[in-house]
């Protein structure tokens, strides 16, 4: 998949999202989502690249409304236990670890492209928000977003590549 796919099947996306869920910024986290599965799709060849789309962001809307189900419905039930948040010093020093090695890959990326990246995912801005402040399109703002987070998804492969043949 590249840019232009991207491009081509994001609005068709975007608009199957928002009729569902009557909602911008979360209709544009589940477009998002989909496009980062395409991404690391391991089957056969795609014969349609927008419904292969389509029904991942189907599949994501169908998944939140299970989960808020089940959390309303763990919420009802007396009988539960409070589980510990406390992690291991290893899950720490792995946690930082990750952390570090993210904000390296974002450090490295072109100005523009952390900067909306960090102003959309991190800060939660909206696409026209970004787009208004930095003079570019809300277009450029999604484009911006994918290719940052694809850098993301190819780098944390390569270094989970490299931790499993260590």
């Amino acid at each position: 998949m590249d840019e232009a796919d991207y491009r081509q099947h994001r609005d068709d996306a975007y608009r199957l999202v928002y009729a569902r869920l009557r909602d911008r910024a979360a209709s544009e986290d589940v477009v998002q989502d989909s496009f980062l599965r395409v991404l690391r799709y391991r089957g056969g060849a795609i014969g349609s690249l927008g419904a292969l789309v389509r029904t991942i962001a189907i599949n994501l809307i169908r998944d939140q409304a299970r989960s808020k189900n089940r959390r309303a419905e763990d919420a009802l039930r007396d009988d539960f236990e409070i589980a510990s948040d406390a992690s291991s010093p290893e899950e720490v020093l792995l946690h930082r670890e990750r952390v570090r090695m993210i904000a390296k890959i974002v450090d490295d990326m072109p100005p523009l492209r952390r900067d909306v990246f960090l102003r959309r995912r991190l800060h939660g801005e909206s696409a026209r928000h970004v787009a208004a402040a930095l003079s570019i399109s809300p277009a450029a703002v999604d484009a911006h977003v994918a290719r940052a987070i694809l850098t993301l998804h190819k780098a944390m492969a390569e270094i989970e590549r490299i931790e499993d043949a260590a």
